[in-house]
């Protein structure tokens, strides 16, 4: 596990920012600053002590398990997101980024590495970040919306891809592998949903909150709540779409057991008649007709031939094959 790339940016409103050290960055700064740090460090924990912040803020910046939601503090605001984890295999397991946002200050925390924290520490580099602290936030959130959508593209493209699989002709040795990945994919649909839903509602919440935010920033926020919208009713999609998908699996299998039972049931009927007559033939007791004669067994094969030729001309007219 990759633990979270740590910054302390002071913004010159125009796009690019200065390193300062984490030591340096107290109260009394006036710039704009965004500090980003990982809140499973000691020393990181000790230095967000001395910041004069509230016992519910502070514990709620520091909790490592936390559902998306927000509330307003005097001077500031406390904001829990979700964002997709990096590695492709664990995308439904979403990583927490912890938020305290005042006029001049954006104090951002998680433990593990967010794609979306390096790509704005990149723009920053380059001259072409965010100019405000507002404008820092409302950036966070859309650029993590860009990777969840860009998740949920690669789970619809899965899932499309489970179907035509199912569809298509499927074997049994199939079926295992088929069931592990389709079990994969509804799991990580679950787990995103799991977040999404409560951070599209909190976003909502949040793009009301006029005192806090500028209207142009609203704007943007409430695009960000219309995107996140749409991506929890595309989740909503894909969970009756791999619910689908897997009623069509059940029912390839359920289909291709009822053929085998079916063809062991014709050999059955087919093979009962002959093995009774074999077992009477072979009993150890006198009176056997052609126990004796040179070419019985012909006779016997011959005869038996003929019965399971008939059993087929019979079964075939009442069309059991």
């Amino acid at each position: 596990m990759k633990t979270t790339a740590e910054f302390c940016y002071v913004l010159n409103g125009k796009g690019s920012a200065k390193t300062r050290s984490l030591s340096s960055i107290s109260s009394s700064v006036k710039e704009p600053v965004w500090v980003h740090i990982d809140y499973a460090n000691a020393e990181n924990q000790d230095w967000l002590k001395k910041q004069h912040l509230s016992a519910a803020v502070l514990e709620n910046l520091l909790d490592s398990d936390t559902t998306p939601r927000f509330f307003k503090e005097k001077g500031g605001v406390l904001v829990v997101l979700r964002g997709v984890n990096v590695r492709d295999d664990e995308e439904d397991d979403m990583i927490s980024v912890h938020v305290w946002m005042t006029k001049k200050r954006l104090l951002t925390l998680s433990h593990r590495s967010l794609p979306t924290i390096v790509k704005l520490m990149d723009d920053f580099r380059r001259g072409r970040g965010p100019k405000s602290i507002q404008d820092c936030f409302v950036e966070l959130t859309r650029q993590m919306n860009m990777r969840i959508e860009n998740t949920l593209v690669k789970i619809n493209d899965e899932g499309d891809e489970l179907e035509e699989t199912i569809i298509g002709d499927t074997t049994f040795h199939q079926d295992a592998d088929l069931r592990q990945r389709l079990s994969v994919l509804r799991h990580k649909v679950v787990g995103l949903r799991r977040y999404l839903v409560p951070q599209r509602d909190m976003m909502s919440k949040l793009c009301m909150e006029t005192s806090v935010f500028s209207e142009e920033n609203i704007l943007k926020l409430q695009e960000v709540a219309r995107d996140l919208s749409a991506v929890v009713s595309e989740l909503d999609f894909a969970r009756d779409h791999s619910a689908v998908t897997q009623e069509e699996l059940d029912s390839q299998t359920n289909i291709e057991m009822s053929r085998t039972m079916y063809l062991m049931s014709l050999i059955m009927v087919i093979f009962t008649p002959l093995t009774f007559l074999t077992g009477l033939l072979g009993a150890n007791v006198g009176g056997i007709p052609l126990g004796n004669h040179p070419s019985g067994f012909w006779v016997v094969t011959l005869v038996l031939v003929v019965v399971a030729v008939l059993q087929m001309i019979i079964l075939k007219k009442i069309r059991w094959f």
